[in-house]
């Protein structure tokens, strides 16, 4: 049986990867969107010359942009708060008796009466 905190740490795993989904449906609209524009840009160039414009440039750079704050988002704080989870969740694991703590007084936590089987 799953222990409390780990019942918590796991639905809170869930929650921090519903949000770095959140992010990249955001990154992948802000991309999506530009390159409407970027191709609506170029239609005339390539009719004409059969190049891209020089719009292209700052689409690449604001491309860029956005993947790194993706990348900070996902990679930096989302998987941050969920490494500092499991750390905190390890260490509950750690068994009272071994810290000094008599069962009587700390082993045997039971939780609320729904968890009880």
């Amino acid at each position: 049986m799953a222990t409390p905190h780990r019942v918590v740490d796991s639905a809170l795993d869930g929650l921090a990867d519903g949000a770095s989904a959140v992010g990249r449906t955001i990154t992948t609209g802000l991309k999506g969107a530009g390159e409407a524009l970027m191709g609506a840009l170029d239609r005339p160039l390539r009719e004409v010359g059969g190049v891209e414009g020089p719009h292209r440039i700052i689409d690449r750079a604001l491309d860029g942009s956005v993947d790194a704050a993706e990348n900070f988002y996902v990679r930096g704080v989302v998987e941050s708060l969920k490494t500092v989870g499991k750390g905190i969740s390890r260490g509950l694991d750690h068994p009272p008796e071994h810290v000094g703590v008599p069962p009587e007084l700390g082993g045997g936590f039971r939780g609320p009466r729904f968890l009880r089987r």
